[in-house]
């Protein structure tokens, strides 16, 4: 959850806000002496913008967003004062000695005080800081290479069949949930958060996921599969599945997938989606089971993947197919389809069954600055931008931002959607020749319930032999992948 505010560049502001930061760095699970060093950091911005960005005016505004997640917080501050260069104002340690000059000395503490600062220049959007924190949490990294190590031995034989039900989960499953995972994985599942039954607890109380259990006549916990609904549409994802060793080839899975199928239409999703992983066809064959379309491939979208029984030296960050199934019908709209990918888009389309009308825009209209959204994932080294407005300045913003983002963070890969309902989005293709983007898929409803074109920049080298694809058109679309990323490189 993103808490938010928007600030006035009042020096009174400073104290209440490292008030805030120091008490939600604790809520968040950072030790006290973390905690003090991230809210320095952030004093150290925010007392920048505050006394710098707006000289000349009597007063300003910027806004702060506090981001966490179960391994790292975030806060994002964006402000657009007058044009600030970093790399302008390094700080010399000689120059502070033998002439008192300390210039730059406020970013080197933001940077010592944080496990990654961010700066982007966002042109007329004006400037972004992005600073960061990971979260050490109860030293579950050190279990899991334990547990990659001396992996859990399956039962031997399977268990008899049992009766059992499956019903939607309620906050009271938690701490079941997180034993079923301990007791199927060890410390070996790749979602951490899924090890603490307080977090299980929160994300159901807040409505955050939905998901099914399974349960013997005896009240045994036999499987577990959740839907986690996406913040910014009207769908949810299909994940963290788990069946216990025992009792699987018991029909359990394809039952909570059903179940899961029936809550989400009661919940009127637009769509389900997933991210099956192609270190294996596994997931991919049980999507395709219930309906699910492949229509987009993401090369090198985690690292954090671990498999039993399954090589734990994968020597390339996992790549997924992402699956979808829409639940809902709708009406025929507008697409607008650039040319370059129309055929495949189009066969996208058919294939999931959404009416729509493709155009070709006679002309356009483009708004007075472009509007992109910045999200990334720091534990698996992506990003992903999302297109909300097209300005005159769009190469120019998406430029400097992949600029900072390599020189900074040195991705494996950035993902850009690009809204196919915006009549500009043919014409603006154009003007990513030269930045190394490539085809993902079409990835519909994902963004406040409209269609995007998902682009791909793959930034380190990497094998497509070892990406696994099931569906025939998975491997359509990995071939139309593999083509276009041969001719950019």
């Amino acid at each position: 959850m993103d808490i938010q505010f928007h600030i006035s560049t009042d020096e009174q502001a400073i104290s209440p806000i490292c008030d805030f930061t120091y008490s939600w760095c604790l809520n968040c699970g950072l030790p006290e002496q973390e905690a003090t060093k991230f809210t320095i950091a952030v004093s150290e911005l925010i007392t920048d913008i505050i006394l710098f960005a707006y000289p000349d005016k009597s007063q300003g505004f910027f806004d702060l967003t506090f981001r966490q997640t179960l391994s790292n917080i975030e806060l994002i501050a964006s402000e657009i004062g007058e044009p600030f260069d970093p790399d302008k104002h390094r700080y010399n340690a000689q120059e502070a000695i033998e002439n008192g000059v300390f210039e730059g000395a406020g970013l080197r503490i933001i940077r010592r005080f944080t496990d990654d600062f961010l700066f982007i220049n966002r042109g007329k959007e004006g400037k972004e800081f992005r600073l960061q924190k990971s979260i050490d949490v109860h030293k579950i990294d050190k279990l899991l290479e334990l547990s990659r190590s001396e992996k859990p031995r399956e039962p031997e034989g399977q268990a008899s069949k049992v009766p059992y039900s499956i019903r939607q989960i309620i906050p009271s499953d938690a701490e079941d949930i997180a034993k079923l995972v301990y007791r199927t994985y060890e410390y070996s599942y790749t979602k951490e958060e899924l090890y603490f039954p307080k977090k299980i607890e929160q994300t159901l109380t807040g409505k955050e996921k939905l998901g099914v259990i399974t349960r013997s006549d005896e009240g045994e916990a036999l499987g577990y599969f959740a839907i986690l609904k996406k913040s910014d549409s009207n769908i949810a994802e299909v994940g963290e599945a788990v069946v216990s060793p025992a009792y699987r080839k018991q029909g359990i899975m394809s039952g909570m997938m059903e179940h899961l199928i029936k809550v989400a239409r009661e919940h009127h999703f637009d769509a389900l989606f997933g991210k099956a992983v192609t270190i294996h066809p596994v997931s991919q064959r049980v999507n395709q089971k219930f309906g699910f379309i492949s229509t987009g491939l993401m090369l090198l979208e985690t690292k954090n993947v671990v498999f039993k029984g399954f090589d734990e030296d994968y020597p390339q960050p996992v790549s997924v197919v992402i699956d979808v199934l829409p639940l809902k019908q709708t009406t025929s709209k507008e697409i607008f389809l650039p040319k370059k990918y129309h055929d495949i888009l189009l066969e996208t389309y058919n294939l999931l069954d959404i009416p729509i009308t493709p155009k070709q825009p006679e002309y356009y209209e483009m708004a007075e600055k472009s509007d992109a959204e910045l999200a990334i994932n720091y534990a698996d080294s992506t990003a992903l931008i999302i297109v909300k407005k097209y300005g005159p300045d769009f190469r120019s913003v998406l430029q400097e931002m992949l600029n900072s983002l390599i020189k900074q963070e040195n991705p494996n890969a950035i993902y850009l959607d690009l809204p196919l309902e915006n009549s500009a989005t043919p014409a603006q293709l154009g003007k990513l020749d030269g930045l190394g983007f490539i085809y993902c898929g079409l990835a519909p409803y994902f963004h406040n319930e409209s269609d995007y074109l998902r682009l791909q920049k793959i930034c380190i080298p990497f094998n497509f032999d070892l990406v696994d694809v099931h569906s025939e058109f998975g491997l359509q679309i990995k071939s139309f992948i593999t083509d276009e990323y041969s001719k950019h490189t």
